[in-house]
């Protein structure tokens, strides 16, 4: 995933002057108190620990009285968008860049907004105006990159995030982002060397070690991929994708323990993705956690009706609490949504076969053979010969 930056709000003081702001004390005012213009000024331009709240209440009076204050509108713009409301930042952005259309570091900030929004041609457009403005500054290229590696153009992406390269060598987060669109293209080799720099640059760069983990698991090397997963975790705890991925890891090493503990914490982070309730399903299935397994499949199926692959897992589980009958319906349901889903032709084959059907039981299995030799030994592992 692509990264950005963004700028801390601004001050439109001289220095001598945030000197004095920075000795002022910053109270608590009750809704019924208003702000005095020192403090009003002091919350919107200083740059002590003023709380995006405070920062967005001082800009406002501020602009209550100074309705045409082009750096109260773009600091409570800035503000807005850090708190996760971008209409309201692009709306006081556009009155800032309105007032004062040279104002490099608001046509950025409303890139970001942009952004944020999924408008990704705004914010390019946003983004060229402060390049225009404001030609060396590597934030600027890194950010039109992005903008551009969403919307699938490599080629423009690449460029920017050379030049922001170009003009800091030592610009950590464009080289991740570099290495992560190499990565997307199937170049691995020149997005490990990019990866291998942003954590050369910053050692303690979590992105980094996840998306440097996938290439090691694309290329097989799991011991890898688990050391930079665990220390991508380490770093960042709340990274459900990478908790997620290196759960996948441990599944297909038979690791189950492992593997159901990174799915619980994923999905602790971030419920909202049907694929990882679906993966907990078939790990607590073949753990024996049958009925808890049933209900993940439930709620994978809830988010994502007539996945063949939850369909899939939702049979196994019948399978293994001996329903029989639910799991040759599940296992035929799954395969009207994918015919040629060897588990489950497997999973039907012994189904049938327990129930006394030898013909459709010998149909099924050798369906399934057919597609992948080694089903029987994934069975095995999941407890089902």
């Amino acid at each position: 995933m692509n990264q950005s930056h963004s700028t801390a709000p601004r001050n439109q003081h001289a220095v001598a002057a945030l000197a004095l702001l920075a000795t002022l004390v910053l109270p608590s005012l009750s809704a019924a108190e208003p702000l005095s213009p020192t403090q009003a000024r002091a919350w919107c331009f200083g740059t002590g620990k003023i709380s995006s709240d405070q920062r967005i209440e001082g800009c406002t009076a501020v602009l209550q009285s100074s309705p045409s204050d082009a750096m109260a509108l773009a600091n409570r713009g800035e503000t807005y968008r850090r708190k996760g409301d971008p209409e309201r930042a692009v709306a006081d952005l556009n009155r800032a860049i309105d007032l004062n259309p040279k104002d490099a570091v608001a046509w950025y900030n409303r890139g970001i907004a942009y952004d944020d929004l999924g408008d990704r041609d705004h914010a390019i457009v946003d983004y060229t105006r402060a390049i225009r403005l404001r030609p060396s500054d590597p934030l600027y290229y890194n950010n039109r990159g992005n903008s551009y590696s969403a919307k699938n153009d490599h080629e423009h992406a690449l460029d920017d995030y050379n030049q922001a390269i170009k003009l800091d060598p030592k610009f950590a987060l464009a080289y991740y982002n570099r290495g992560s669109a190499y990565r997307e293209h199937q170049d691995a080799d020149r997005a490990l060397a990019d990866l291998d720099m942003a954590i050369k640059l910053d050692p303690n760069y979590g992105p980094a070690y996840g998306n440097r983990a996938r290439i090691f698991r694309d290329r097989g090397d799991r011991t890898r991929a688990l050391a930079d997963f665990g220390k991508s975790l380490e770093l960042n705890p709340n990274n459900d994708r990478d908790a997620y991925a290196r759960a996948n890891i441990y599944l297909d090493q038979h690791d189950y323990v492992l593997a159901l503990a990174d799915y619980d914490r994923a999905i602790k982070i971030n419920a909202s993705y049907a694929g990882v309730f679906n993966a907990r399903c078939m790990t607590r299935a073949i753990l024996g956690q049958l009925q808890e397994a049933l209900a993940d499949c439930e709620q994978s199926l809830r988010m994502r009706p007539n996945d063949p692959y939850t369909l899939d897992s939702r049979a196994l589980c019948y399978l293994k609490l001996g329903n029989l009958d639910a799991a040759i319906a599940g296992y035929d349901t799954a395969l009207a949504a994918k015919p040629q889903l060897e588990s489950a032709l497997y999973g039907r084959g012994i189904a049938r076969r327990r129930k006394g059907d030898a013909d459709g039981a010998e149909r099924d299995i050798a369906a399934a053979k057919a597609i992948n030799a080694g089903i029987a030994d994934e069975f095995a592992h999941y407890g089902v010969e």
